[in-house]
């Protein structure tokens, strides 16, 4: 047998290494995703969908049962989900994000986005359709009354926060955490003005709950729905909706042809389009059977 130099040994010895290293590295590049995206992210968005799709089917069965009970639960619940969610992100996660560094506040991020991007318009969405009916129901719908017009008033702030505010800054997460290189202090400023915005919500969710108890003691009168009034209100809602959605998607379908995002980017921004507008559907369905 013969036996290997010194020099020969250290040759096989660097070769070994440098192609145990290339492979790492071959290896390494093909576990990097090619969006940005997490893993869970289509997981939790779809768990957010179906999540979002349940206020409004309960909704819709209430108006098929003719149920006034089943119309005040839906109207309650909605608008307690909603409150909720918003109070707790300002009191409680917006203190755990301020303790947080930026790579921290944008794991929490890539997390809380999908996870409200359905839920959320749809309570608010639902609370608000099924508060418009069950006040055209007890027949107190009726703008003489001042406490229905700071009602209105109310509503109007809260869905131009969310539809002109809250809903772009999640659409504008998605689409930073889709690119190849993400802005991570971006991603960081969009969900802290969401935090911030949703304690600003919880407020004003907070003095609407005064204004209905108000509502409540209001005179009634004979049972009525005001069909025109519902449909020009979930008109004007989805109309709000899907424009300034449809405007940063074109934003985003424009990036992409660009090569500046991946086609998973568009592919869930299109899922969160389809998703709302069957939400939107559901609650103008309601239209059919009141």
């Amino acid at each position: 047998m013969v036996e290997m130099t010194k020099k020969e040994k250290q040759l096989i010895i660097h070769a070994s290494a440098a192609t145990n290293a290339a492979g790492g590295a071959a290896s390494a590049k093909a576990d990097v995703p090619a969006s940005g995206f997490p893993p869970y992210t289509n997981r939790l968005l779809l768990q957010s969908f179906l999540l979002g799709l349940i206020p409004p089917i309960v909704l819709l069965a209430a108006i098929i049962l003719k149920s006034i009970t089943l119309l005040t639960y839906t109207h309650v619940m909605s608008a307690v989900m909603w409150t909720g969610f918003d109070l707790f992100m300002a009191l409680i996660l917006g203190r755990v994000l301020r303790l947080l560094d930026v790579v921290g506040r944008v794991e929490i991020a890539k997390r809380l986005t999908p996870s409200t991007f359905f839920i959320l318009p749809s309570l608010a969405a639902t609370t608000i359709t099924a508060g418009i009916y069950l006040a055209m129901s007890i027949g107190v719908f009726n703008l003489a009354y001042y406490w229905i017009v700071a009602a209105l008033v109310i509503v109007a702030i809260l869905t131009i926060q969310g539809f002109l505010i809250f809903m772009p800054n999640s659409m504008r997460i998605f689409i930073e955490l889709a690119k190849p290189k993400p802005e991570m202090e971006r991603i960081a400023k969009l969900n802290g003005i969401n935090i911030k915005l949703a304690g600003v919500q919880g407020a004003f969710q907070i003095l609407i709950i005064f204004v209905m108890v108000n509502i409540s003691n209001l005179p009634n009168s004979s049972a009525q729905i005001n069909l025109p009034i519902i449909l020009y209100s979930v008109i004007a809602f989805a109309a709000l909706f899907l424009g300034v959605y449809m405007f940063i998607y074109r934003g985003a379908l424009s990036s992409y042809r660009n090569k500046g995002l991946d086609k998973s980017a568009i592919d869930t921004l299109r899922f969160g389009l389809y998703g709302h507008i069957i939400i939107f559907l559901i609650l103008g369905l309601t239209l059919a059977f009141a």
